[in-house]
């Protein structure tokens, strides 16, 4: 198939585009952009594009969650700083949202961790600390949340708490069926690192089909995969991930993150398994920019 410059839909614009005060408004909503070249008309993918968060990832939602309702509750005001362990996709977005309401990020981190995201934290005015010595991450959690507690103008963001990300994660769910606008929804896939993800949409995209097809993808750093508990969870080699993801590049102009490649490539596969008139969504949860020249590193210690 090819296109000339006028079959490219530049211009035409919605009847009325968003216009807001701050960049914690566009925190959710995400678009969901359908295949063209995988899929099939019958079966469509669409991938649901979390890394249009301000920060570029799906942890903004419940970063925002957890900020919100502290600031509603009195616990944190302008001027304070925000704690997190951790150099990971959190840490950016606390140190965004953080950047938004006036407040500063403060981040440790293990001496053996990888420092890839660290320019980005620091660029939002975050300051990141890795310990001298070689601790586990879990020992820096516990030096995070004992900082914090130090002093009353700190508080410790645990990634972790489930309501808020129980919270968070179900506006996704509500936003998939709403942009599919009727179109039955066969099957859903999302990356699983704790399974919030995995449990919250899920739990509210089978209010309307309780017979979804709900698929979950784990990342391997090589070809040895290990037995999983759950068998609707499957596990994807990285050197997998990074060939696969040079194709949706090249064929769909868009470049993906190591887990949204693994969740679109599992989606293909469960489209071609159901039966006519389905649709299949893959959670994108992050920008594949960010893991540019990584091809030969270990990308989730922390």
């Amino acid at each position: 198939m090819s296109y000339d410059i006028h079959d490219l839909k530049i211009g035409e614009l919605p009847a009325e585009l968003p216009k807001v005060e701050g960049l914690d408004e566009l925190i959710g909503n995400t678009p969901m952009l359908r295949l063209s070249r995988h899929g099939s008309e019958d079966n469509p993918v669409y991938v649901k594009l979390e890394n249009t968060n301000p920060s570029g990832s799906i942890r903004d939602r419940y970063i925002a969650e957890i900020l919100g309702r502290a600031r509603r509750a009195g616990q944190i005001v302008a001027g304070d700083t925000i704690v997190l362990a951790g150099i990971n996709d959190s840490a950016v977005s606390a140190a965004c949202i953080g950047s938004i309401l006036r407040m500063n990020t403060q981040v440790f981190a293990p001496l053996d961790t990888s420092t890839r995201l660290v320019p980005i934290i620091e660029r939002y005015g975050g300051v990141v600390t890795i310990s001298d010595d070689d601790h586990p991450l879990d020992d820096c959690v516990q030096h995070a949340a004992k900082w914090a507690r130090e002093s009353v103008d700190r508080m410790y963001v645990d990634g972790y708490r489930r309501s808020a990300v129980r919270d968070s994660y179900q506006g996704i769910g509500t936003e998939i069926l709403s942009a599919l606008k009727g179109i039955p929804l066969g099957g859903f896939v999302t990356s699983v690192t704790t399974g919030a993800t995995f449990r919250e949409v899920s739990r509210v995209l089978r209010r309307t089909n309780p017979h979804l097809e709900v698929r979950g993808v784990r990342i391997i750093e090589n070809e040895f995969a290990t037995a999983e508990e759950n068998p609707f969870i499957g596990q994807i080699a990285l050197q997998d991930i990074w060939e696969f993801r040079d194709e949706i590049a090249r064929t769909e102009g868009l470049l993906l993150g190591p887990k949204g490649v693994a969740c679109v490539k599992r989606a293909v596969e469960l489209a071609a398994e159901l039966p006519p008139g389905q649709a299949v969504v893959a959670l994108n949860p992050d920008s594949g920019q960010r893991y540019l020249g990584w091809e030969n590193k270990p990308l989730f210690r922390t």
